[in-house]
């Protein structure tokens, strides 16, 4: 048990550690990965601020280029590039407030925001002194080209421009300087996750070795106890099978006296009882008073031993002379049986319920005597001047009642319930009840050798079945018989004897 706790916390901890690097290298990975993308993103934002400034600062350029060539020359050819220029100015314009808008440095926005100014207030500069020289105002052009404004909105504009654009590769130098490093860290967490993987192989190759290496042991220590409780279940199977064939032996030859016995036994008692009767009858005004009470106690007392001798003989034959098991409705059997006490039943008032009953593999006789007996001591054992209320009841057994009873697995069961109304026993008697000549009332109460309940519990066991006797003093008693469907006879080939040829 230590070793199997063992093994599985060493897997338990080695899978927790597999978790956790996985999760980790996960959790990083997706973090550099977002890092990655961020820095792909500044920089891309960068470039297009660069590029959308420096655009810009071209079409002031070209602008300024035709406005001058065409008030110093006259010469209408140099706007062409001038007119050509302001048609994309808007949208460059567009593009850098847009790019400024975009931009990770509100500083850097507000001078993007600046250079825009300027180049709306330039280019109006510039358009002013075309607008007035296409009027034939010339003079007046060429005094606002002279005058410094222009000059130094340009120097204005031009020195943003370069804040600007020195700025931004600042921040482009710094977001590839980033961008390498995440490229180095990325590239360090896969020579990382790749150590940390080959050493948790490593580890679990070591560990599953290990387990092999303990199951292996294991195994070999299993087929050793194995083999060691397999030599011990033989030796016992060997002794047990001694010990059954003895009792086998001893129970044989104990049914073989018995039925012997009782049949070697009537023929003397026979004489008896008829020396006696003649006694009797001859001599009986020869023989005084105190001998016919002699002689009468004689008589019953040889009678009480035929029957006692009857009884042993119908006992030991029930495993001895049992017929073999067929088609047996119980129904017939009990209704055969109801006949013959027909005469009993009317005497006592007796009211019986019997419900359907099944078919059976069974020895019929012997269910005819296992019926007769339970009924015969129903009517028997009553309450003085209360009829007797009988009932038979039967039910399937399921599997879990079966598991209870300890009933052999595989046959279809069914439970048979006696019960009456009579004067019932102790419970401490539940026993008792079914030893041969065991009774628990006199014999001037209640007649009888006390040898039906045995009778009955030998032939439900010969079915291979189970009878208990469930019962309170004055609220009757209750009989329950578990009986196979389709069983088969108990085995009693090595109990024949003497028995099978005596008559």
């Amino acid at each position: 048990m230590k070793r199997l706790i063992r093994t599985a916390s060493s897997w338990v901890l080695m899978i927790a550690l597999i978790v956790v690097v996985i999760t980790a290298n996960s959790i990083y990975t997706i973090h550099t990965l977002d890092e990655l993308a961020a820095v792909e993103a500044r920089i891309f934002t960068t470039n297009k601020v660069i590029d959308s400034v420096n655009a810009l600062h071209v079409a002031v350029l070209r602008t300024e280029s035709g406005q001058r060539g065409f008030l110093l020359s006259d010469n209408p050819a140099y706007l062409e590039d001038y007119e050509k220029t302001l048609n994309q100015v808007n949208k460059l314009l567009a593009d850098v407030e847009a790019n400024a808008i975009k931009s990770d440095f509100e500083a850097q926005s507000q001078r993007i925001g600046e250079l825009v100014k300027l180049a709306k207030q330039k280019l109006n500069e510039l358009i002013e002194t075309v607008e007035l020289a296409r009027a034939d105002k010339h003079a007046k052009a060429l005094s606002i080209f002279n005058s410094q404004v222009g000059l130094a909105l340009y120097d204005r504009f031009e020195t943003l421009f370069n804040q600007i654009a020195e700025e931004e590769r600042r921040l482009q130098q710094l977001h590839v300087a980033s961008l390498v490093k995440l490229r180095i860290d990325s590239v360090n967490n896969l020579i990382i996750s790749s150590v940390t993987t080959g050493l948790l192989i490593v580890g679990m190759f070591f560990l599953l070795r290990i387990n092999i290496r303990e199951t292996i042991k294991h195994r070999r220590e299993l087929q050793h106890h194995n083999m060691v409780l397999e030599s011990r279940v033989e030796e016992r199977t060997s002794e047990l099978k001694v010990y059954s064939e003895e009792l086998a032996r001893s129970n044989r030859e104990l049914e073989d006296f018995a039925f012997v016995a009782s049949h070697d036994l009537q023929e003397p008692l026979r004489k008896i009882r008829a020396f006696g009767n003649r006694l009797s009858t001859g001599y009986q005004d020869v023989i005084d008073e105190r001998g016919q009470d002699f002689l009468n106690r004689m008589l019953n007392a040889a009678e009480r031993m035929s029957m006692l001798i009857s009884d042993l003989l119908a006992f030991s034959r029930v495993t001895t002379r049992g017929k073999d098991f067929t088609d047996t409705d119980l129904n017939e059997v009990v209704s055969a049986i109801l006949e013959d006490l027909e005469i009993p039943i009317e005497e006592t008032q007796a009211h019986i319920v019997v419900e359907p009953l099944p078919v059976m593999k069974a020895d019929a006789s012997q269910m005819s005597q296992l019926f007769l007996n339970l009924f015969s001591n129903a009517l028997k054992f009553k309450h003085a001047e209360v009829p007797p209320e009988i009932s038979l009841r039967c039910e399937h057994v399921n599997s879990h009642d079966q598991e209870i009873h300890h009933l052999l697995p595989g046959l279809a069961w069914v439970k048979l319930t006696v019960q009456d109304n009579g004067i019932g026993f102790e419970q401490t008697f539940a026993e008792k009840i079914f030893a041969p000549f065991q009774r628990l009332h006199g014999r001037s109460e209640y007649k009888g050798t006390g040898i039906g309940l045995a009778v009955c519990r030998r032939i439900v066991e010969r079915h291979n079945g189970l009878i208990t006797a469930f019962s309170e003093p004055g609220k009757g008693a209750r009989f329950d018989m578990y009986l196979p469907l389709d069983g088969q006879p108990f085995d009693n080939a090595r109990q024949q004897g003497v028995t099978q040829d005596a008559t």
